[in-house]
């Protein structure tokens, strides 16, 4: 069990998602900066046509790989998280998005929900979870 209370957890994760904004994903080092070396990621509800980078992975380069791949391939209008939750070592954050799908240029403006597990100051868990279905009618031609 971490030391870190929640109050730090959630100022880490509204930091990064403000900072996220701000560059519209210009930059991924706010993320960089809050993960542990193994951290693992999920996505739920993303199995569709444009979203093959949110596959489920574990650590940095993994991380790497859904960023890159995500900023290839869409470009955000914006990301604002709206609500935070926290309990223990896990934050939520609920929110929306908005990212445009660059081969075809159609916008996806959904609601987004990410759960964070942290230990010891790092995010050691990521889930996300957002309407797949209106992100690939974005990425469908």
């Amino acid at each position: 069990m971490s030391d870190v209370g929640s109050e730090d957890n959630v100022a880490r994760v509204k930091r990064a998602y403000i900072a996220w904004d701000a560059c519209k994903a210009g930059d991924c080092s706010m993320w960089h900066a809050i993960v542990d070396d193994n951290v693992r990621l999920n996505t739920i509800g993303a199995d569709e046509v444009g979203l093959e980078f949110t596959r489920p992975g574990q650590g940095r380069e993994r991380l790497s790989a859904y960023l890159d791949q995500l900023r290839d391939t869409w470009t955000m209008q914006f990301f604002r998280p709206e609500v935070f939750i926290a309990d223990g070592d896990k934050v939520a954050m609920f929110g929306r998005a908005s990212w445009t799908f660059n081969a075809t240029g159609k916008t996806a403006t959904v609601g987004i929900a990410h759960l964070w597990r942290f230990e010891d100051g790092k995010a050691v868990e990521w889930t996300e979870i957002f309407d797949g279905a209106a992100a690939a009618a974005a990425a469908r031609a």
